[in-house]
C-alpha cells in the first residue's frame, strides 16, 4: 500500500483531496488519536480551506473528542499550540507553497510534525474506509460523538507572536524591511512581529486572497522578481518572503539579490553555540551545501543526514543543535517546528546593522542550482530507469553515490547532483552544486538531454 503521506502532510489538487477524503481522513485520523485533550484545526487562506476543514472536523467527531477551529493562522502557530499542550494535537488544512487549485493537511504533536507511526496508523485506517466506505453505526453511538468549537480570538496568535518576542532580542534596528506574505496568513502574523522589534515595514502583497494574485506561493528566485525590485527602489535593507502558510521563507539582500537558502544555513552552522559537549549534532538533509558540512565540521560539530522532508524524525534528540534543509529551518532552542519567522529575526539578531550581502558572502563561495521539472504519471517508469541507469552512464566521472534520498552523485571535480521526485508533487528535482554558476548551468544542460526535459523548469 502507498502512502497518501508527501515529505510534508498530505497534499494534492482538489480532485485528489476532495470533500469525502477529507472527512474520510478525519476518521482515520480520529481513530488513530484519542484523547482527552482537545485537538486544534486551522487553515490558510485557500477557497476550499473552509469546506475541507469541516468535512475532516465532521470525520474526526466520529471518533474523538473536542475539536476546536482557531480560524486563519500560518502553520507555526498551530505548532506552537501543541507545544504548550501535552498531547495536543494540531492540523493545518494546507498546501503550503503549492498553487492555490491544491490543498492539504499538515499535523503536529507536542510541537513537532507527527512522525512515521502516526503516518502508517492513519494509511492503514484511511485505506480501509476507501476500500470499505460503508460505516455501521449502532443507535447508541451518538453519545460518543466528539464535539466542535469555534474560538477564533486573536489569543492563539497573540501567543505565539509573544513567544518568538521572548526568544529574541533586537536592539536599535534602524532598517527598512520589504516584507512579501504572499497574498496569504503570514499577513496575520509577520508584520506584527517586525514592527514590535522597531523595523521599518513596507508591504508586498500585504491582502487575503485565496488566488494568490501577486505571486505563486513559492518564494522562489524567480517568483520574487517585483520583491527584488522593490527593495532596490525603495532602499530598503532587506527583503523578506513566506511561502503560503508561512513555516519558510527567503530573503533578499539590500542590492535585490536573492540570497541562497544554503549560504543562510552555511551562516547558521558557523554561529551555532557549541558549548554544550553533548549537544553538537547538526541534522542536514541531502541537498544542502558541501560549504556547510565543512564549517559545520571546522566547529566541531556531529553531522548526521537525512532525506528531504524528514529532519523532523530526529527533532527529540536530546543531542541535536540544528536541523536544516534549505528554506526549513529547526532550533530545537526554539522548538520542535519548522519556522518562516524565528531563522530571519535570529539572523538579524545576530547581523545587527551590518548589510545582508557583506553578511552572506562568506557562506556563498558554492553555487547551487536546484530545478525542478513536471513529469506526469505516465512517465514516471522512464524517469526513473533513465535515474538508475545514471551511475553506469557516468562512472568513470563519479567518486562516490549516495542512495539515501533519490540518487546523489559526487563526482570528481569536486562537484554533485542529486535527483529526486517531489514528495509533495509530480515533479522530478535537480540539485546542482559546484564552485561555479557556469558549471552549474552545463550539468542542468546535460540533465535535460539525458531526460528528455523541453521545458526551462522551476525554481525549487
Amino acid at each position: 500500500m502507498s502512502s497518501w503521506f508527501g515529505s510534508s502532510g498530505i497534499r494534492g489538487s482538489y480532485d485528489k483531496i476532495t470533500p469525502l477524503f477529507s472527512m474520510n481522513l478525519g476518521m482515520a485520523v480520529g481513530k488513530v488519536f484519542q484523547s482527552s485533550e482537545p485537538a486544534y484545526i486551522a487553515s490558510d487562506i485557500r477557497s476550499t480551506s473552509d469546506l475541507l476543514k469541516m468535512c475532516f472536523i465532521s470525520g474526526f467527531s466520529y471518533y474523538s473528542g473536542t475539536l476546536i477551529d482557531i480560524g486563519l493562522c500560518p502553520t507555526p502557530v498551530i505548532s506552537h499550540i501543541t507545544s504548550i499542550n501535552d498531547n495536543t494535537l494540531g492540523v493545518m488544512v494546507t498546501a503550503s507553497h503549492n498553487p492555490p487549485s491544491n490543498n492539504g493537511f499538515k499535523f503536529f504533536l507536542n510541537g513537532g510534525e507527527c512522525g512515521k507511526k502516526f503516518e502508517v496508523e492513519v494509511d492503514k485506517n484511511l485505506q480501509n474506509l476507501i476500500e470499505s466506505p460503508t460505516v455501521k453505526i449502532s443507535p447508541d453511538f451518538w453519545k460518543n460523538v466528539g464535539i466542535s468549537k469555534y474560538d477564533k480570538s486573536s489569543a492563539y496568535i497573540n501567543g505565539y507572536i509573544n513567544y518568538l518576542r521572548n526568544k529574541i532580542e533586537i536592539k536599535n534596528p534602524k532598517k527598512k524591511i520589504v516584507l512579501d506574505c504572499a497574498n496569504n496568513v503570514p499577513n496575520l502574523v509577520s508584520p506584527k512581529v517586525f514592527k514590535h522589534f522597531g523595523f521599518e515595514i513596507l508591504p508586498l502583497n500585504e491582502t487575503l486572497n485565496p488566488s494568490f494574485p501577486g505571486r505563486p506561493s513559492e518564494p522562489s528566485s524567480t517568483n520574487l522578481s517585483v520583491l527584488k525590485k522593490m527593495v532596490v527602489e525603495k532602499g530598503a535593507n532587506i527583503g523578506v518572503a513566506h511561502d503560503g502558510d508561512g513555516d519558510r521563507f527567503a530573503l533578499i539582500d539590500e542590492n535585490g539579490n536573492f540570497v541562497n537558502s544554503t549560504a543562510i544555513i552555511s551562516f547558521f552552522c558557523d554561529h551555532l553555540d557549541y558549548s554544550n559537549p553533548s549537544r553538537r549534532k547538526i541534522i542536514l538533509t541531502s541537498d544542502c551545501s558541501l560549504q556547510s558540512i565543512d564549517i559545520a565540521e571546522k566547529r566541531g560539530a556531529e553531522i548526521v543526514f537525512s532525506r528531504i522532508g524528514r529532519n523532523r524524525d530526529f527533532v527529540n534528540d536530546s543531542h541535536c543543535l540544528f536541523l536544516a534543509e534549505p528554506n526549513k529551518l529547526l532550533f530545537p532552542e526554539f522548538g520542535k517546528w519548522i519556522d518562516g519567522l524565528f531563522p530571519v529575526l535570529k539572523l538579524l539578531e545576530i547581523s545587527q546593522s551590518r548589510e545582508i550581502s557583506k553578511v552572506i558572502a562568506p557562506y556563498d563561495k558554492r553555487k547551487v542550482l536546484r530545478k525542478a521539472f513536471e513529469v506526469l504519471n505516465g512517465d514516471q517508469i522512464r524517469v526513473a530507469e533513465l535515474i538508475n541507469d545514471l551511475p553506469n552512464l557516468w562512472s568513470e566521472k563519479i567518486s562516490k553515490t549516495s542512495l539515501l534520498d533519490g540518487l546523489k552523485i559526487y563526482f570528481k571535480h569536486d562537484s554533485s547532483v542529486l535527483i529526486r521526485f517531489s514528495g509533495t508533487e509530480p515533479k522530478i528535482k535537480f540539485y546542482i552544486e559546484s564552485d561555479s554558476h557556469s558549471k552549474n548551468n552545463d550539468m542542468l544542460t546535460i540533465l535535460k538531454d539525458v531526460f528528455e526535459l523541453e521545458s526551462e523548469g522551476f525554481d525549487c
